[in-house]
């Protein structure tokens, strides 16, 4: 009865361990929709065998509990151990309890319709769509494949977010499409369990299998996991192309995978294989790039209203510029400067605004390229001011004001001035002085020509003639007197004088008589009225006397009495400073005296 109840036991746990065959027949069906006639007679020859299988069950349970004795010796669950057992000792049994179904397996093992379970099946993610919020996976081989304990999981970085979905009893068709989703518009979507907000600037979706091996893994942006290379982020759909109906699968999401930043393209739907363009079959004979040879920067109108690049061939030769490039700093745009045959010392201008390059207006570096993308020649400008140019002029690049649009160069360092405005020597723009308009002056009134005042007309003098018995003097312009003029008419000075011009008076002629005598002991004559006049005392000599004698007898007897009481003060300070010394000094002399007296 023991072994009975064991063996019972046993078979209990297989059958609760092993799928259902109508479940799996019924989602067999729902895929590939081509059921045949010989696989249904199997199912329901499963089903019939699995409900006696659960009838012969149901009564050796009864027989357990009626002997409670018999199942107090042994009340634990059978482990997995003995349902490996069980079909050893009961194979028949076995075979048709296999197809039972448990729900709370959590990877259960489903028998395939074909008969074959795919568990290492090379099943890729072959579309995902950040903008709607869908993953598609594909199945490469040519049988359906269950995927019951598959899983999908998203992660930002390194961090894993909740599983998206644990597959229980799906089945993916051979050649097929599964698709999940949320969005109740997607026509024969799976949910997911938990749903996986994908990012559209960095993610990874990984798909794994049953036993914890990695299918397939998809990334995009910096911070991804991706098999080789991840695909550029901030996209909002990436699938997988195919080529003659087979799907690309290099282990490299970058060359696997294509994208979209827009709006998912109407080609790229949930289904679909969307076709890769075949590459451009090379050239037998590939032709000789063009070196442009001869072609130079020539100016930079970056920070003008109307931005242009200027190129000149400065060759002897015509230059065809096919495949000659522009590029600004390390942005990665590269603009063709098109077919265009210049000749020698001809300029070509290149408007930025019909281009893609984005010209800095103030710093920046410009490269001139050729059709192999090697560097011909290169100019970098910045602090440019506004309505300036970085010019060549004579072979040296420098900032000019004055734009030259296919000419030559020219320096120009300043820029105009505005309207009513000139330009000084230091550089600076200062206004036009605008003489004023002088108003004319009121009437009695005129302008000064150098005070530019208006001043009043001085009406002009009329001289009265002198009533009778006057005359008008011509030093004063006054009428005078003729008979006090007369009066004061000078007499002629008596003989012997002569009349002084400066003074007007009578003055003796000199004679020999006339020489001036010495003046007396004390006078000098004064040069000029020749005078004698007594000597300054300032300038003679003092006589000395006995009063000042006596003066300075007493100032240096004075004098004297100072010098000998400073000096009695010091000799004193001295002996009271060393008076210790000196006596000692004093005693050692009086014993040398003793000692010599004593001999």
């Amino acid at each position: 009865m023991k072994y009975l109840r064991n063996t019972l036991l046993m078979i209990l746990a297989v059958a609760l361990m092993m799928p259902s065959p109508l479940v799996l027949a019924e989602g067999a069906s729902s895929v590939t929709q081509e059921s045949k006639v010989d696989d249904a007679q199997t199912v329901d020859n499963s089903l019939k065998s699995a409900e006696e299988a659960k009838d012969s069950v149901v009564d050796k349970e009864q027989i357990d509990s009626n002997s409670p004795s018999q199942s107090s010796e042994n009340p634990e669950a059978p482990t997995e151990n003995s349902s490996t057992d069980s079909p050893s000792e009961n194979p028949a049994t076995n075979e048709s309890l296999k197809s039972e179904p448990n729900p709370e397996s959590e990877s259960p093992k489903i028998d395939n319709p074909s008969g074959r379970i795919e568990e290492n099946a090379p099943i890729l993610i072959s579309k995902i769509s950040q903008d709607k919020k869908y993953v598609e996976i594909y199945n490469q081989t040519n049988q359906d494949v269950n995927l019951a304990g598959w899983k999908i999981e998203y992660y930002t970085g390194p961090v894993a977010k909740p599983v998206g979905k644990i597959f229980k009893d799906e089945v993916i068709s051979a050649n097929g499409f599964l698709v999940l989703s949320n969005d109740k518009m997607l026509a024969g979507a799976i949910k997911f369990d938990n749903n996986l907000g994908l990012a559209q600037n960095d993610g990874s979706v990984v798909l794994s299998r049953s036993d914890g091996s990695v299918s397939d893994t998809v990334g995009w942006g910096n911070n991804s996991k991706s098999a080789g290379s991840p695909i550029k982020g901030g996209v909002k759909i990436v699938w997988r192309c195919f080529i003659d109906g087979n799907i690309i699968d290099s282990k490299n999401n970058s060359t696997d995978f294509l994208s979209s930043k827009g709006s998912d393209n109407q080609e790229i739907v949930p289904y679909s294989r969307p076709n890769c363009k075949s590459p451009e079959p090379k050239p037998e004979s590939p032709k000789e790039l063009n070196k442009c040879e001869g072609l130079k920067l020539s100016e930079i109108a970056s920070n003008v209203d109307e931005q242009f690049i200027e190129i000149v061939n400065s060759g002897e030769k015509t230059v065809i510029t096919t495949g000659c490039k522009l590029t600004v700093g390390d942005s990665g745009v590269r603009e063709n400067i098109g077919d265009i045959e210049l000749n020698p010392g001809e300029f070509l201008t290149i408007k930025i605004k019909n281009t893609k390059l984005k010209l800095p207006k103030t710093k920046g570096k410009v490269y001139l390229l050729d059709e192999a993308g090697s560097k011909i020649d290169i100019s970098e400008y910045n602090n440019m001011p506004k309505g300036s140019s970085w010019s060549l002029v004579d072979d040296e690049w420098t900032r000019t004001f004055a734009t030259t649009e296919g000419a030559a160069n020219i320096f120009k360092e300043y820029p105009d001035c505005q309207n009513g405005y000139e330009r000084n020597v230091l550089g600076r723009c200062v206004k036009i002085a605008i003489p004023p308009i002088e108003s004319p002056c009121p009437v009695g009134q005129y302008r000064h020509p150098e005070t530019r005042r208006c001043r009043k007309i001085e009406a002009e003098k009329t001289i009265t003639p002198c009533k009778d018995g006057y005359y008008r003097s011509e030093e004063t312009g006054r009428c005078r007197s003729i008979a006090s003029a007369a009066a004061k008419t000078l007499k002629p000075c008596p003989e012997g004088q002569f009349r002084n011009s400066a003074t007007g008076r009578c003055k003796k002629i000199a004679s020999t008589d006339d020489i001036a005598k010495e003046c007396p002991e004390g006078f000098e004559r004064n040069l000029q009225t020749k005078r004698c006049r007594k000597i300054k005392s300032a300038s003679m000599p003092t006589v000395g006397s006995a009063a000042a004698e006596v003066k300075q007898v007493a100032g240096a007897t004075w004098g004297w009495w100072v010098f000998g009481g400073v000096s009695l003060l010091a000799v004193g300070y001295g002996v009271w400073q060393w008076r210790w010394e000196i006596s000692q000094f004093v005693r050692k002399i009086r014993e040398s005296i003793k000692s010599a007296s004593g001999k």
